[in-house]
């Protein structure tokens, strides 16, 4: 496993899944039974991926995410997000659509083995995302 094809794996998932809703992309980067012991009620595999992936792109129409730093080893590959999307399609975890933008960050560490996301943690600031999209704060 080299650095930077871990890297590279890091950033089609982002650049393809979440910012251009390409699903298919995630069958051929996360195994059957990749996990995310940071969200254990979510299905094996990557499903869990493009049902989250769907639900914000559909909730934020505009939605978009930027890697802001990426580190990686023959592993493991970490990176901080910024994300951003405004609030005008589906209901977002409960939330009605607001017509609000929010702006928030995530930091996400992939497993990887032979090519595959295996395993992947996640730190959303959720918190910021919430206030901001229910003028609470933010």
């Amino acid at each position: 496993m080299s650095i930077e094809n871990n890297k590279t794996i890091m950033r089609r998932m982002i650049e393809e899944v979440w910012n251009k809703g390409n699903m298919k992309v995630a069958d051929e980067l996360f195994s059957a039974d990749h996990t995310s012991p940071s969200a254990p009620d979510l299905p094996p595999g990557p499903d869990s991926v493009k049902m989250l992936a769907t639900m914000f792109r559909e909730a934020m129409p505009d939605y978009h995410m930027d890697i802001d730093l990426i580190f990686a080893d023959e592993k493991k590959v970490a990176a901080r997000f910024t994300q951003s999307g405004t609030h005008t399609g589906g209901e977002l975890m409960g939330m009605k659509p607001s017509g609000r933008k929010a702006t928030w960050t995530e930091i996400g560490v992939l497993e990887i083995e032979n090519d595959k996301i295996v395993k992947s943690w996640y730190e959303v600031d959720m918190l910021s995302m919430i206030q901001q999209l229910s003028g609470n704060g933010g």
